[in-house]
């Protein structure tokens, strides 16, 4: 199990040079703020600084401002502590782990694009993440969001859909069942665990025929065989023909090849300088600061402004053009070295015998000797056909499976243990569960009958309940529990003191929560008057002082996420230490 524990996060604009820093308590944190100051965005940074790109679009205004994100986290195992540092910057993302050199990876914005699986692979091992969903007839890694769907409710839907926080699934066969199996920890126990099996034997005698199919065209004897049967048959020309494209092809494409790794190694040090150009010309100012190598005072007319105003513009925007040509460069790289893989294989499995057939002096009379490898041939053509009639027979008992009684069994067992604890939160929070199976059982549960502060407090119930089932499970990996506005614009005060009471109860498991909670201040000492809107009276009065308290603008200003001010000394060495890995070759 992999336990992960948010410790501080970073975000500073080059544009701008505005940046926000906060470091995490290791159990509850209140973020506060104005509405619309830029809590969400906190949430929603954590989450896009570890790769995750579902929330980029509600970061668009401050990834446009060239924000470099640096997260750092520890990563519980067992009794084992890793310090992992993730920094982003637009579609490039680089991890260190412990003190191991840091992995970067360029082009990661599209989750199809192959370095978004490069880091997924990453991603899965790091964090012990194995849920596999189907897509059609394929079985494949579930997207990095389903990684963070349990731990994470939005603002947006969170409180009103159950699984759609974060990440789209529409395009999953039975997501929500292997989701469901996963995390109550029936992963390897699932509904289709029947039909898995015999797919699994179906699978391995496809695999034998394959070996044996295999057999047939590496084995160079036999090959030779087959390739004098096709020369006395006068097809012979077109096997050279096709071996001399293909060898051309490979020679081409391995030069192709050779041409975009100096091309990449370039770019990647060209972009190291323009971040360190734009960072010395952000922090040299005309008439103010002095020249590096002679001391003298930096010329400041108006000429000379325009000069510097178009030195930042230009860096910026060769920054801009570098790193696009990175990701295009890489793209291709990458399709190139699969072009070659490919051709080259094909050249050692196919093509080997050639050698041999040219060394040999081979006419009517060495073909004679050749004849009893074609009885072989025919030997391995029959045990085809036998593989062919096995396969054939198991996909019938898969098509005519039965259905799963065991794992029917399995979940009833789940779904006592949720509702259990769901009746539990539910009655705190002083909501009643609907009478109806479909709200009581975990398995049929998309939606409740309920609006307003009602369905809010009942999601709240489920979320917390569902949590909770989860830590149980000993093999699950462990996120800080994120929850973006707790509450609703028309929550009553009544309401909102059961919520806060509810969350402080809550804290008691000494795991890692992040909420968020609006607060304005009209001046800096008063809100108005009513504790339950007060977040220092809030931390004092429910979580007896210990919460950790993020505070968004001062909960005075709007859109305040990214201030102006000058870094301290702790804020300056995190952005050194972010920047050192984005320069990263």
């Amino acid at each position: 199990m992999a336990k992960l524990i948010l410790k501080n996060i970073l975000a500073y604009s080059i544009n701008s040079k505005g940046f926000f820093s906060t470091e995490f308590g290791d159990l509850v944190n209140i973020i506060h703020g104005r509405n619309t100051s830029g809590k969400s965005t906190l949430m929603q940074s954590i989450l896009y600084s570890m790769g995750v790109n579902d929330s980029k679009e509600n970061l668009i205004d401050i990834i446009n401002e060239n924000v470099i994100f640096r997260l750092e986290c520890e990563i519980q195992k067992k009794n084992t502590f890793e310090k992992v540092v993730f920094v982003r910057l637009d579609d490039t993302l680089v991890i260190r782990i412990a003190d191991k050199p840091p992995i970067r990876f360029d082009g990661i914005n599209g989750n199809s694009s192959f370095e978004y699986g490069r880091y997924k692979e990453l991603f899965n091992q790091l964090f012990d993440f194995k849920l596999t969903l189907q897509k059609q007839t394929d079985f494949t890694n579930a997207p990095i969001e389903a990684a963070f769907l349990p731990f994470y409710i939005s603002q947006s839907v969170g409180w009103v859909y159950l699984r759609e926080s974060i990440g789209d699934y529409r395009f999953y066969k039975d997501f929500k069942f292997d989701y469901l199996d996963y995390y109550t920890g029936l992963k390897n126990r699932t509904d289709r665990l029947q039909k898995y099996t015999l797919q699994k034997e179906k699978q391995q005698l496809e695999y034998e025929r394959n070996q044996l199919i295999q057999y047939k065209s590496k084995d160079s004897s036999l090959k030779l065989s087959e390739i004098l049967e096709s020369r006395f048959k006068g097809k012979a020309l077109d096997y050279l023909e096709t071996y001399d494209s293909l060898a051309t092809t490979l020679l081409s494409e391995e030069a192709n090849y050779e041409k975009l790794c100096n091309k990449l190694s370039m770019l990647r040090g060209r972009q190291k300088v323009l971040l360190q150009t734009i960072r010395n010309l952000k922090l040299q100012k005309p008439r103010v600061d002095r020249c590096p190598v002679c001391e003298q005072t930096l010329p400041g007319d108006i000429r000379e402004l325009y000069i510097y105003t178009q030195d930042i513009n230009d860096a910026l925007k060769q920054k801009d053009r570098v790193s696009d040509e990175i990701k295009a460069v890489s793209s291709s790289l990458n399709s190139v070295e699969k072009k070659i893989k490919n051709s080259s294989e094909l050249i050692n499995s196919e093509y080997k015998v050639l050698t041999e057939s040219r060394i040999e002096n081979i006419g009517f009379d060495n073909w004679l000797n050749h004849h009893s490898n074609i009885n072989m041939l025919n030997e391995i053509k029959s045990k085809e056909s036998i593989y062919d009639k096995k396969i054939s027979d198991l996909q019938i008992d898969i098509d005519n499976l039965a259905n799963d009684t065991e794992i029917d069994k399995l979940r009833y067992g789940i779904e006592k243990e949720f509702f259990k604890i769901f009746q539990e939160k539910a009655a705190y929070l002083e909501v009643k569960i609907p009478d109806s199976s479909r709200y009581k059982n975990l398995y049929s549960i998309t939606s409740f009958p309920y609006q307003g502060v009602e369905l809010h407090k009942i999601i709240m119930a489920y979320h917390f309940s569902f949590h909770q089932l989860i830590d149980k499970r000993s093999t699950i990996h462990k996120f800080p529990f994120l929850l973006d506005a707790v509450f609703k614009e028309d929550i009553d005060t009544g309401n909102r003191e059961l919520i806060f009471g509810f969350l402080g109860n809550e804290a008691r498991n000494n795991k890692q929560i992040l909420f968020t909670v609006a607060e304005y201040k009209k001046d800096k000492n008063q809100l108005n008057g009513d504790p339950l809107f007060d977040i220092n009276e809030i931390n004092n009065k429910y979580f007896s002082g210990n919460a950790k308290q993020i505070c968004i603008g001062e909960a005075q200003s709007i859109r305040s996420f990214l201030r102006k001010q000058e870094l301290n000394i702790n804020e300056q060495f995190l952005l050194d230490d972010a920047f050192s890995l984005l320069e990263t070759i």
